[in-house]
């Protein structure tokens, strides 16, 4: 049905552009102006990690609100950007509040578009400025160094920009000598209404509130709709730029679906509070344009008023509304899906893979959740639970004596639902971000990669000395039990501090309690000598194998979540010293 939809669509257009010269003109420069867009965001993942600017800049809601506000500014598209903060809130790297405070900058941002459009687009031939910054961007962009190139793709696609705006205005400019627009105008409510609803058309099918903002305004300027009809259409523009963000949220997670509704809410209540009170919208308009000496016929600069008010009297309603709104969209949005046994990979979103950066922080924070989902394997494996490694303020010794009754489980089963799965994708995912990534960066993945090698090999290990260790806990010979939890006891105070480094945001303390981890490691030669039990018989041959066997393997799996711990965390702490001290 897609498919009929698409080349009927294909059919219509194609014969528009047969009949009419002027049709052809003006899909054309929507063609260019959309490629221009796309062509931008490339720019950007080239000069710039934008996703490590937005990390800075959502520490609070007024700098979420400022992002969104500075970036759509810049980038001239409010569907990516709500696509963006879709994508990092369901990868986790912003907060809700924060998401909803960039969709607010975000349409505030979008008053800049009417104001360079009616101000500057229209009123001089930007086509002779699009010439000159497609053929220096094009000279940039065969430099080999990156950022020359990203800057090249920057000019390139703002000359695009100009260049699809001066074909639109000159299709326009064309259909006013054939054919007379006005005579579709429409007064009154129901003209409001109808183009409203041409104007959420309209941007659904080009998927672009600029671009079809950017045809009302160079049809408003050749006279060929009225003032009121553009207002309608800018009205419903807004509404239907909310249509990428949902196209955006599909494969999104519970998180990125609030946002997407929230955005939605939030133009539509915009659009739905400036059509019930026109009247006043249009009276403090044309107020303000008559105070600035805007003259009474230049309606593309009254309509840019018109939006501005639009815009900014949305964001003073909602933005102190934001911890309501994340409040009711918890309560009332949750995840309904039935929890798998199989756990799979939470942050790994493909939207991150278009920045390097946020490629790397989604694969380190789907590396902790690796962590986290191996150590309960352990923990589970010498019968201990969460619990006891939380509760630090009781003696390990007290917690092995207190856990006589080993935990029944089947460890194939345990590691193929909690890790085996996270495992592979991170594999696969470090793969795809590591195809186009800069070497440094390619270091990083690869160490993510080997640690969770690491990971999987201690748990290989583990499946190795946990039966011994589910038989010995039960054991009728009490030393060979006792040797065993000795073995129990040196990993659960393994697990404790594994647990503290997840937590330690201090680099000095991170560095104490891996000294401790690593003390732990060295201490298994010591702490166990079967000789004497050996010599006074107090344990058979057997008995004595599978103890150094198991003792070997715990130090295995010390050695390696030790490795891990120091590949994820250590790593992780020295690029933040290193950011600290480039910043003083």
């Amino acid at each position: 049905m897609k498919n009929i939809l698409f080349f009927s669509f294909i059919i219509l257009i194609s014969i528009l552009m047969y009949i009419s010269q002027s049709f052809l003109t003006i899909i054309f420069g929507v063609c260019i102006f959309l490629y221009a867009m796309s062509v931008l965001e490339k720019s950007f993942s080239m000069m710039a990690s934008l996703e490590s600017f937005l990390k800075k800049m959502t520490k609070s809601n007024f700098q979420s609100f400022i992002f969104g506000s500075v970036t759509t500014t810049i980038m001239q598209s409010s569907g990516l950007v709500s696509v963006l903060a879709i994508s990092f809130l369901s990868a986790g790297l912003i907060s809700l509040a924060s998401g909803l405070a960039i969709i607010y900058g975000i349409n505030l941002a979008t008053i800049t578009t009417g104001w360079f459009l009616a101000g500057f687009g229209l009123k001089v031939d930007i086509g002779a400025y699009a010439m000159p910054l497609i053929v220096i961007g094009m000279l940039c962009m065969i430099n080999k160094t990156q950022k020359i190139k990203g800057f090249g793709y920057f000019l390139f696609s703002i000359g695009l920009l100009f260049l699809g705006i001066s074909y639109m205005k000159g299709g326009f400019d064309n259909i006013k000598e054939s054919i007379d627009l006005s005579q579709f105008a429409m007064s009154g409510v129901i003209g409001l209404l109808v183009y409203t609803f041409v104007g959420i058309v309209i941007t659904v099918l080009i998927q672009s509130s600029h671009a079809s903002l950017t045809l009302a305004i160079a049809a408003l300027s050749v006279g060929q709709i009225t003032y009121e009809n553009a207002v309608g259409i800018a009205i419903g523009s807004n509404v239907g730029s909310t249509v990428m963000a949902v196209i955006g949220s599909i494969n999104a997670n519970i998180e990125g679906k609030k946002l997407t509704v929230a955005h939605v809410l939030f133009n539509v209540s915009c659009a739905v509070i400036s059509i019930i009170f026109i009247v006043p919208f249009m009276y403090i308009t044309d107020t303000t344009s008559d105070y600035f000496n805007i003259a009474k016929d230049d309606y593309t600069l009254r309509l840019a008023v018109f939006l501005s008010y639009f815009n900014a009297i949305g964001v003073i309603i909602f933005y102190p509304l934001i911890p309501f709104i994340e409040k009711m969209l918890n309560k009332f949005m949750k995840d309904t899906h039935k929890r798998s046994k199989v756990h799979s990979a939470k942050y790994l979103d493909e939207h991150a893979l278009q920045f390097q950066d946020s490629a790397l922080e989604v694969l380190n924070k789907e590396l902790l959740h690796l962590y986290s989902n191996a150590n309960s394997i352990i923990a589970k494996s010498i019968s201990i639970s969460s619990g006891d490694i939380q509760h630090s303020d009781i003696p390990a010794k007290d917690i092995i004596k207190a856990r006589q009754i080993p935990i029944n489980l089947d460890y194939d089963e345990l590691y193929n639902n909690r890790f085996k799965e996270i495992y592979s994708q991170i594999i696969d995912y470090a793969v795809l971000a590591g195809s186009n990534a800069k070497p440094e960066q390619l270091s990083k993945i690869m160490d993510i990669r080997r640690a969770a090698l690491i990971m999987a090999e201690a748990l290989k290990d583990m499946k190795n000395t946990q039966p011994n260790i589910y038989k010995y806990i039960t054991s009728s010979n009490q030393y060979a039990k006792e040797e065993y939890d000795k073995l129990r006891i040196e990993i659960l105070e393994s697990l404790r501090i594994m647990y503290k480094i997840a937590t330690i945001k201090d680099p000095d303390e991170l560095e104490n309690q891996i000294k401790n981890l690593r003390k732990i490691y060295h201490e298994y030669d010591s702490e166990f000598n079967f000789d004497v039990l050996i010599i006074n018989k107090k344990i058979t041959n057997k008995m004595a194998t599978s103890l150094m066997n198991d003792t070997a393997l715990m130090k295995n799996i010390t050695k390696g979540m030790l490795k891990a711990a120091e590949m994820i965390f250590a790593h992780h702490h020295s690029d933040e010293k290193l950011n600290e001290m480039t910043s003083v």
